[in-house]
């Protein structure tokens, strides 16, 4: 026999029988005429074997680790598993079943369902011709089906009569003489009203289990994908905190070249300045030795009258060597490192960076709440030198003067006559993020704007945007409970006209997730986008405000859609955390183009720039942040009112 169908041979075996019910203690199969099993009150199997030698007297079923004392429970055969086991039997192993017809050990063919016996070839024709019995249905053991059996069965005590009753007290079957005889004063009902009602029962059990497993799959389903979704965003942040810590690692590098190169120029500055004084002194020195040197050979070797003819010139050598060359103490310079503030920045540091869930939100952004009061109250006591408590009392009389502070701090009050932080308005210092610059599509050039065009060097490295069209800030936007403001100037040439729904530019606050899902990010759920580009319905270039993914307010006629033609657009952002709404501005029109209320601020949000339409126009971005902004006071009133 060829090795390989032996190896076939035995799999196919081994994959038969497994299909059997095993033994819960013993793990052994169950087979037709091997021990007969028994069901555990846990409705797992136990074979006869381990029921007779089981220890002590107790079984421990090892698929659910219940332990059953068999002098407590008395265990029943499992009826329902022998018939499992013996319709397996005749589907898979048939040649194990004999007639039980004459018991002449002949292979059965056939099974009689009335009979409830197993018949060969001789005993099947036979079976076919007896007037008796030519109306019993037979099936061919290779077309058996499992069905219910409902043939009576004879009474263990009147053998002639069937057991047709039930008496729900002695809990047993039991045939007609039984029930006048020893039962005649129980409650007793005829069998087939009672399996009618337990099957009822039975039915409504396998409803409730079925509707429960379905919850279950449903729950298992749930857990697996919020593993994957666990996972997804474990590399998510991932990346973020190593794409946090290596710009904060590149800030402190960059830090520590600033002052290291401020301390060389200072040195040299100051060597040079020492050298200079040492010549000086040196030259002193020497003129001074000089002057003495031959004051002291006059001493030595001067007769009287060559005294009296030196000595006008000696002395004023002397007198003037000492009016011009005045002997001065020099002090060495010395310097410190100044680390004021080093134990607030180690704490920053020990507290910095949150990975929050969404069972700690709530906790969050209590937490959140009070930390942006603490930095709100100390960054304004170190912006302006003063504690808050004393401006508060002197509010009347310093209010230009704080303006002043606030205006040169690129801080601004929307309302001269207001000291609440919830009018103050912070012209934050965003940066664009060049390390996540999609550089398939745009670039940053050297004056650092953004550009819609590949650059000539193009460095690789891992976290850049390989979706949307541009990049965004270097952080997110702070929690700091008072309005934040940044603008975007914007020089479009358009070198052809454009065609239908073509992006030029946009200007965006999104949540992290968003940022790279998609070329730009307006039609996201947790993005709030202002963008500009050819508009179907206006036949034209318009500028369009979005809110989580739905258009909001459509302007047109933004720019003609001619080849050849010049733009420029200059938007500005705000963004108040504290009353939850972004506001679009205008600036070159000094109008309020659209006011998004109810912004979700749960979770950081990122500021988003995007260029676009390479190859049919030049797109040209550049940040106007901190003291680049002109703040006019027609502007600040805008805001104000947008914010109202």
């Amino acid at each position: 026999m060829p090795r390989c169908y032996c190896l076939w041979y035995k799999y196919h075996v081994r994959t038969i029988m497994d299909i059997f019910p095993k033994c819960s203690v013993c793990h052994q199969q169950f087979v037709l005429k091997g021990p007969a099993p028994y069901l555990l009150p846990c409705l797992h199997a136990v074979c006869e074997t381990c029921v007779t030698s089981a220890a002590a007297g107790v079984i421990s079923c090892s698929t659910c680790q219940r332990e059953v004392n068999l002098t407590d429970t008395r265990l029943k055969k499992d009826a329902v598993r022998q018939k499992e086991i013996f319709h397996l039997t005749a589907k898979h192993r048939p040649t194990e079943l004999l007639c039980t017809h004459e018991d002449d050990g002949n292979q059965a063919v056939c099974w009689c369902r009335e009979c409830e016996e197993l018949l060969c070839e001789y005993c099947q024709n036979m079976h076919s011709n007896f007037k008796l019995t030519r109306k019993h249905v037979l099936q061919n053991l290779s077309d058996f089906k499992p069905a219910v059996s409902n043939i009576p069965t004879p009474c263990s005590i009147h053998s002639h009569d069937s057991l047709y009753l039930f008496d729900r007290r002695c809990n047993i079957l039991i045939c007609g003489r039984c029930r006048f005889e020893d039962h005649a004063d129980h409650e007793v009902e005829k069998v087939d009203v009672v399996a009618e009602s337990i099957l009822k029962q039975l039915d409504q059990h396998k409803t409730e289990l079925a509707t429960l497993q379905a919850h279950q799959q449903s729950n298992i389903q749930n857990i697996r994908r919020g593993t994957e979704i666990t996972d997804t965003t474990s590399n998510t942040l991932t990346e973020n905190i190593g794409h946090t810590f290596r710009v904060l690692r590149s800030q402190l590098d960059q830090r520590e070249k600033e002052l290291l190169n401020d301390l060389e120029g200072q040195t040299k500055a100051t060597k040079t300045s020492l050298r200079t004084q040492l010549n000086t002194c040196e030259e002193a020195s020497k003129k001074c030795s000089e002057v003495l040197h031959y004051v002291t050979k006059v001493l030595t070797y001067a007769s009287q009258s060559d005294l009296l003819e030196l000595e006008s010139s000696v002395r004023e050598a002397t007198r003037a060597f000492l009016d011009t060359a005045e002997t001065q103490t020099q002090d060495i310079p010395t310097a410190v490192f100044n680390t004021n503030g080093l134990s607030k920045l180690k704490s920053n540091i020990s507290r910095f960076g949150a990975v929050v869930t969404k069972e700690l939100k709530e906790e969050y952004a209590r937490d959140r709440e009070t930390q942006t009061e603490h930095d709100f109250m100390a960054e304004m006591e170190i912006t302006y030198e003063k504690t808050i408590d004393d401006i508060k009392k002197r509010a009347s009389e310093t209010t230009h003067f704080l303006l002043g502070l606030l205006s040169e701090c690129d801080v601004h009050l929307l309302k001269p006559d207001v000291l609440d932080k919830s009018m103050v308005l912070k012209c934050i210092h965003l940066k664009y993020d060049t390390d996540i610059v999609n550089l398939d599509l745009t670039h940053i050039n050297t004056e650092g704007d953004l550009i819609n065009s590949t650059s000539d060097t193009r460095s690789a490295g891992k976290g850049r945007l390989k979706n949307y069209w541009g990049t965004c800030s270097t952080i997110p936007l702070p929690l700091a409970d008072c309005p934040q403001y940044w603008e975007t100037e914007t020089r479009v040439r358009l070198d052809k006209t454009l065609p239908r729904e073509i992006l030029i530019l946009e200007v965006c606050v999104c949540a992290e997730g968003e940022r790279d899902m998609t070329h730009y990010v307006a039609r996201r759920p947790h993005a709030y986008s202002l963008t500009v580009r050819h508009c179907p319905t206006h036949k034209g270039i318009c500028r369009i405000t979005w809110k989580e993914g739905e258009e909001v307010l459509h302007l047109p006629d933004t720019i003609p859609n001619t080849a050849g033609a010049s733009h420029t657009l200059h938007y500005g952002v705000v963004y108040d955390d504290a009353r939850k709404k972004i506001v679009f501005i205008d600036v070159k029109e000094n109008k309020v183009m659209s006011t998004l209320d109810n912004v979700d601020s749960s979770q950081p949000l990122w500021p988003i720039f995007g260029v676009y339409g390479a190859y049919k126009d030049t797109v040209s971005m550049r940040l106007v942040v901190g003291s680049d902004i002109n703040m006019t006071e027609e502007k600040k009133g805008m805001i104000d009112k947008a914010l109202s």
